[in-house]
């Protein structure tokens, strides 16, 4: 089902060039207040949370937040809010509710029911949203991505939930956008080391999944 954000903005976000400074932090609780403090920390240092993902550490005793954060100042961000909700139902409502603030949801994470959403307030404002259901597999992924990439939808961000692989899109015009690719990675170690690499291919980390020890990152690349 797709979602209109009340408030429509006829502007156009600009990425000029991603930054090629990143930050990939494991947080090894979930308390919200913690998690809050320490994110505003890194935004207070100008690093922007793009990516966002709940699950147990690799021993399965902690539950932990990964967030991905991109050093960039000209996405025109203005605040950030994360937000939980124990429903579909309610996580409907509740992006409804905060796009009428002007908040985006950037990206979107699930475990154990509930559900954990990453907005951002841009300067200017976007005009739908959706989230999609797709085969967890490169197929699944590829192809409803390249479906909505088609009518004007931008790939923000996915999760896993209940076994099927849920993706979210926004319609928010980027207009030096080029591609998007997703790479596979066993470990933290392995995951810093590849952004690094793809950075040097004009790659900039956009969004985070974590299945068990893999981290699936979704890159996006501007002209």
């Amino acid at each position: 089902m797709k979602h209109f954000f009340l408030l429509i903005v006829a502007a156009i976000l600009s990425l000029h060039t991603f930054s090629q400074n990143w930050v990939l932090e494991w947080y090894k609780t979930g308390n919200k207040a913690f998690l809050s403090s320490q994110i505003t920390s890194k935004a207070n240092q100008g690093y922007l949370p793009v990516g966002i993902e709940v699950a147990p550490d690799p021993d399965g005793t902690v539950v932990s937040l990964y967030v991905l954060y991109i050093f960039d100042q000209s996405l025109g961000i203005t605040a950030w809010y994360l937000d939980t909700y124990t429903s579909e139902l309610s996580l409907e409502s509740g992006i409804n509710s905060m796009g009428r603030q002007d908040y985006v949801p950037k990206e979107i994470a699930y475990y154990d029911g509930t559900y954990y959403v990453l907005y951002l307030r841009f300067s200017n404002a976007a005009t739908a949203w959706t989230i999609q259901n797709a085969v967890y597999s490169n197929q699944g992924l590829s192809g409803t991505i390249s479906r909505y990439d088609a009518q004007g939808y931008v790939p923000f961000g996915y999760t896993l939930a209940r076994g099927s692989l849920k993706l979210l899109f926004v319609k928010i015009p980027l207009n030096t956008l080029t591609g998007w690719t997703v790479e596979v990675y066993k470990g933290l170690y392995a995951t810093r080391q590849g952004i690094t690499a793809k950075q040097s291919e004009g790659w900039s980390p956009w969004a985070l999944l974590v299945d068990g020890n893999e981290f699936i990152i979704m890159y996006l690349k501007n002209g």
